[in-house]
């Protein structure tokens, strides 16, 4: 009999114990900060869009610079944004306003263009430099960088 009360206070404990973890983690999976859908469109003056494949857009936030969204660039030059928040991948990024850069992909990965030269200036590569900008939410994604 004493064996049942305490198998039982047992599992009460190992329940109530696993319903804190649950409320305390939360449920459903949501995500870990609001985030709005961002789908933009890298354009190339004087080139070829393709030649930027498997490249990435990295914006910065100008309020949290730990706060980086990304997305790849496909060989339409289109990109999708998703954010790195507390070790997950979340789709979108928040609202704010972001200092924008390219991020070129290796030539030796499989897949990505072989380049002759650098495809734009290479002010577009740092933050502090690109002169882009983006601002979420807005109607207009679009990054154009060119070799001058």
């Amino acid at each position: 009999m004493q064996k049942v009360v305490i198998a039982n206070a047992v599992r009460t404990a190992l329940v109530c114990g696993i319903g804190v973890v649950i409320s305390v983690s939360g449920c459903g999976g949501g995500s870990p900060i609001k985030t709005r859908p961002v789908v933009g469109k890298v354009e190339l003056k004087d080139g070829d869009i393709a030649i930027l494949t498997s490249s990435s857009v990295e914006l910065k936030s100008d309020a949290d610079e730990n706060l980086r969204p990304y997305g790849n660039i496909d060989a339409t030059g289109k990109f999708v944004l998703k954010t790195l928040y507390q070790g997950q991948i979340v789709d979108g990024a928040p609202e704010g306003t972001y200092k924008v850069r390219i991020i070129l992909a290796d030539q030796s990965d499989e897949g990505v263009p072989k380049r002759k030269g650098d495809p734009f200036h290479k002010k577009y590569l740092e933050f502090a430099t690109s002169g882009l900008s983006l601002t979420v939410p807005s109607g207009d994604y679009a990054v154009t960088v060119a070799k001058k």
